[in-house]
């Protein structure tokens, strides 16, 4: 049942009741009183429309939903919501994805390819064979599954929160190697990795 069929009848019971009673005037003037605070305390709350229901900002966003091999080259989706999406293959190539969430999203073979993920939440991501080269990951939210990841060389890792044996398997790749472009920060140094 919508909230507007909902308030309808909640008011209409409210209002009867004081009706029915039949009681004098001041007795009736209290429970058309009574009524209409059972109508403010139910109704505002029940009148607002489903949709304006959602979290400031967008709401949910992509939560949950399927982007499989949808391409998202160069969007803007700052501060987005992809948290559990099925997005194998999905491109995120140049798109400004930062405080963006990914939290246990299905991103294998997944491109980020340049992309910046500023403080965003990658943790417990499905990341087997995504492409990070060239991303920014300043301060993102990392977990285990960054070293399933294909391609790293020239991302920027700078103060990004990973397991310590996480930063150190990521240091013990070939391809950890490389300049950031946007920041041209080395991605050895970006993972502190011993030289």
């Amino acid at each position: 049942m919508s909230a507007r069929r909902f308030v309808a009848p909640t008011l209409l019971i409210c209002a009867s009741s004081a009706h029915a009673l039949r009681l004098p005037t001041i007795a009736s003037r209290a429970a058309a009183h009574v009524a209409l605070a059972c109508g403010l305390a139910c109704g505002p709350a029940l009148l607002v429309p489903e949709a304006a229901l959602a979290v400031s900002g967008g709401g949910k966003d992509y939560s949950g939903s399927s982007v499989e091999n949808q391409d998202f080259s160069g969007q803007v989706l700052s501060g987005k919501e992809f948290r559990g999406i099925r997005g194998a293959g999905a491109i995120f190539k140049g798109a400004k994805l930062d405080s963006t969430s990914f939290f246990k999203a299905d991103l294998s073979n997944a491109i980020f390819e340049g992309a910046d993920l500023s403080a965003a939440s990658l943790e417990e991501a499905g990341l087997d064979g995504a492409n990070f080269q060239n991303a920014v990951l300043t301060s993102a939210y990392l977990t285990s599954t960054i070293s399933d990841a294909d391609k790293i060389t020239g991302a920027d890792f700078s103060e990004a929160v990973m397991p310590p044996k996480t930063q150190q398997l990521l240091c013990g790749r070939e391809d950890a190697t490389g300049t950031n472009p946007k920041t041209g920060v080395e991605t050895r140094g970006s993972l502190m990795c011993p030289d």
